[in-house]
C-alpha cells in the first residue's frame, strides 16, 4: 500500500496534470512548505503545498546535467480577500525567489515559479474558470517576455474561457470532495488517496489541504453555531494553541471570547 509521501506526490501530480493540461510525470512535495521573512519583523508565509516538477529529472531523452526544475504553490482559498490577492501574490512570488538562488548561480537558473490559486469566488468579476496572469510590455503585448513567474485563479464556479472537462470535474471535486463528484479515474484515484490520509493517524492537520479541512468542518458541523466552533478549534490548533482548544470546550464565556478574537 503507498505511504503518505507517495500518496500527497501523486495527488499533486494529478492535479498539476489537470490544471496544466499537459503530462507530469514526477513531483517532490513539501506539505505546509513556511518562509520566513528577510528578517524577524517582516511578514513570512505558509504555502498549503509547494512542489517541484521534476519530470526533466527522469526524462533519459535530455543530456542537459543542469536541469531547471518548476516550483509550483498550490492554494486552495476559501477566505474572501479579493481586494488584496494582487499584492499577496507579488509578495509570494519575491519572498519564494528569495530561497531559489544559491550563490554565483547565474540568474537563467532561475526556476520558474507558478503560484495556483483555487477559489470558491470569482477573484476578477468575469466568470472565468481560469485566469492566467503574466508580467508582458504594455506598449507592446506581443513582445515576448518571459520572467518565470505566473499565477494561475482557478474559479471552481466559472462557466467563460474554455477549460477542458477534466479540469471542470476536478475543480467540482476539490469543492466537495465526496464519492458523487468522482467523475473519472483520476478523480477516483484521488478519493481513494484522500480517504487513506484521513484514516492515517500520523498525516494529520499538516497534510491535510484547505478546501479538506473546510469540508470538515461542514461535515461535522451543519449548523452555523457548529461551524463557527468548528472554524475556531481548526484555527486555533494551526496556532498551536491546543490549551485554548480545551478551555473554550469547558467554557462557554471563553469560547464567545475567542470567537470574537478571530473574528468568526
Amino acid at each position: 500500500m503507498p505511504n503518505k509521501k507517495e500518496d500527497v506526490e501523486e495527488f499533486a501530480r494529478i492535479l498539476l496534470s489537470t490544471i496544466l493540461g499537459k503530462t507530469v510525470r514526477k513531483v517532490k512535495v513539501i506539505p505546509q512548505k513556511n518562509i520566513l521573512g528577510i528578517d524577524t519583523d517582516r511578514h513570512g508565509i505558509r504555502m498549503d503545498a509547494y512542489i517541484e516538477d521534476i519530470s526533466a529529472e527522469y526524462d533519459t531523452t535530455l543530456v542537459d546535467a543542469q536541469i531547471v526544475s518548476d516550483i509550483y504553490d498550490i492554494e486552495p482559498n476559501n477566505k474572501y480577500e479579493k481586494e488584496s490577492l494582487p499584492k499577496r501574490m507579488r509578495y509570494y512570488h519575491g519572498l519564494i525567489d528569495t530561497q531559489l538562488l544559491a550563490s554565483g548561480l547565474g540568474y537563467n537558473k532561475l526556476q520558474n515559479v507558478i503560484i495556483i490559486i483555487i477559489l470558491p469566488y470569482d477573484p476578477f468579476g468575469i466568470n472565468r474558470m481560469v485566469y492566467t496572469i503574466q508580467n508582458q510590455c504594455v506598449e507592446a503585448t506581443a513582445l515576448p517576455y518571459d520572467d518565470g513567474a505566473k499565477k494561475i485563479f482557478l474559479y471552481t464556479k466559472g462557466t467563460e474561457g474554455n477549460p477542458s472537462q477534466e479540469l471542470k470535474d476536478m475543480l467540482k471535486y476539490i469543492e466537495n470532495t465526496t464519492q458523487n463528484n468522482i467523475a473519472n479515474q483520476n478523480i477516483e484515484s484521488i478519493h481513494r488517496m484522500v480517504e487513506r490520509l484521513k484514516k492515517n493517524k500520523e498525516v494529520g492537520i499538516s497534510y491535510m489541504k484547505s478546501w479538506e479541512r473546510e469540508q470538515l468542518i461542514r461535515d461535522e458541523g451543519r449548523d452555523e453555531g457548529q461551524f463557527r466552533i468548528n472554524q475556531l478549534n481548526i484555527k486555533l490548533i494551526e496556532s498551536g494553541r491546543m490549551d485554548d482548544v480545551v478551555r473554550s470546550a469547558k467554557d462557554r464565556d471563553y469560547q464567545q471570547k475567542l470567537l470574537e478574537e478571530l473574528n468568526l
